[in-house]
């Protein structure tokens, strides 16, 4: 979940930009070039990471610069929690990377402020695509990024903490969220102190929030605002309010804390909880921090049947293209590139996701490590299992998520009950979607 000032920051940065898109390069009468990104003549590429992640991305760097050796790319990897209050710092300052990674809880917000280059307008060939893995770029027609990597909610588990519990691992095919607290706990009181079961997954929220929420016959979102109710909205708080009494979950104060964290710091990936929410991708950074012993669960049910999880593929996450970049020929090369070739695919394999062009993601078969399959067969595996997608967050969406927080936070502290909590975290959110 990102951060507090994160997500007040980014429509704050972005909405005094509004002027700015209009005389954008996509605006009539508009260059390809202009000013607002970078001009050094060297392309700018920010993304968000681990690692992993980042190792395996300059690597990309090298390989193409030595194919393209006029093309200069400079690094610019950040921590999550970072990222976002960065990039609006760097929006609202006109000082735009060329190349940015960017997350569908945001992409609306800046594909509608115009800081994104619709991608339908260049060179950049979709051909290759799974045809819903594209249309997960889309925003109003245009296609503002291309999905990096196909992946689904998770629930991650550490079976060397389950062992030395005593405590079985779960049957992810049948079992229900009450099952995971009474397991989480048993995992908390059999192990010594500051190790848990589970993560506190309400102050995780997403994609928690969301499985939670299509159980109970709600959305997050709808095309018409928010898509859930004050009482379900209570049912999650109270769901969490559990995990926290029962001592299956840390403490407020842990748990908050927990949330800020890098993938190599946190409680599980120090072998110190059980069960760590994730999305599929990020398999593959955990179990390199714990030596390959991750095993990837689907959520739990409230039925206890793996159809009514209603997991869904979500583009872990996209690469942009800075609207007002003044090299945007080089940028869309590259993004081409790391997209569509196999050499690309063949060192970036899964860590951002299944690859969502087909070409590319039967190439790198042979060369996917045992952490990269856990994703991939994951993926595959939930196949037949999938409710609907979602919709995109719509702009003021992660103002929304802030919110939600925010009222979560309060619950967990004992500043607020469930009933009173939930009835004002919806009317915040409300006015936050106008």
């Amino acid at each position: 979940m990102p951060s507090r000032r994160t997500v007040l920051a980014v429509p704050l940065a972005l909405a005094g930009l509004g002027g700015l898109a209009a005389c954008g390069p996509n605006a009539p009468g508009g260059s390809s070039g202009g000013s607002g990104a970078s001009d050094s003549g060297t392309l700018r590429f920010a993304w968000w990471g681990n690692t992993v992640r980042d190792k395996a991305t300059r690597d990309a760097i090298s390989t193409y610069h030595s194919a393209h050796p006029e093309v200069s790319i400079s690094d610019e990897p950040t921590d999550w929690s970072g990222y976002w209050d960065k990039l609006a710092t760097q929006v609202a300052g006109g000082d735009v990377p060329d190349l940015i990674q960017m997350d569908e809880s945001y992409l609306s917000e800046y594909s509608s402020r115009g800081i994104l280059l619709n991608l339908k307008d260049t060179d950049v060939d979709t051909s290759g695509f799974d045809p819903s893995a594209l249309d997960a770029g889309v925003v109003d027609d245009g296609l503002f990024a291309l999905n990096a990597g196909v992946n689904a909610p998770v629930l991650l588990a550490n079976p060397d903490v389950f062992e030395a519990a005593g405590v079985d691992m779960p049957d992810d095919g049948s079992w229900t969220w009450k099952e995971l607290v009474e397991m989480s706990a048993a995992i908390t009181k059999g192990t010594p102190d500051g190790t848990f079961g589970v993560q506190q997954l309400g102050a995780a929220g997403d994609p928690a929030l969301s499985v939670y929420l299509r159980q109970l016959g709600a959305e997050k979102f709808t095309d018409d605002g928010l898509g859930f109710t004050a009482e379900q909205l209570q049912q999650w708080m109270e769901f969490a309010l559990e995990l926290q009494s029962t001592g299956a979950a840390p403490g407020a104060s842990v748990a908050v804390e927990e949330t800020g964290k890098s993938v190599d710091q946190t409680l599980f990936a120090t072998g110190k909880c059980g069960l760590q929410l994730a999305w599929s991708n990020q398999v593959v950074s955990n179990d390199t921090a714990l030596g390959g012993t991750v095993k990837v669960l689907r959520m739990p049910s409230m039925t206890g049947k793996a159809a009514d999880v209603k997991l869904w593929y979500k583009a872990s996450m996209y690469f942009a293209v800075a609207a007002r970049s003044a090299q945007q020929g080089a940028a869309t090369a590259f993004v081409d590139w790391l997209v569509n070739s196999n050499e690309a695919g063949k060192i970036l394999l899964a860590e951002r996701g299944v690859p969502a062009n087909l070409t590319v993601r039967k190439a790198i078969e042979g060369d996917l490590t045992d952490s990269d399959l856990k994703a991939v067969d994951f993926i595959e595996a939930i196949a037949d299992e999938l409710g609907e997608s979602p919709v995109i967050t719509p702009p003021g969406g992660s103002a929304v998520n802030d919110a939600l927080g925010r009222h979560m936070e309060d619950v967990l502290f004992g500043r607020a009950k469930p009933a009173d909590a939930s009835s004002a975290a919806l009317t915040e959110a409300q006015g936050q979607l106008g």
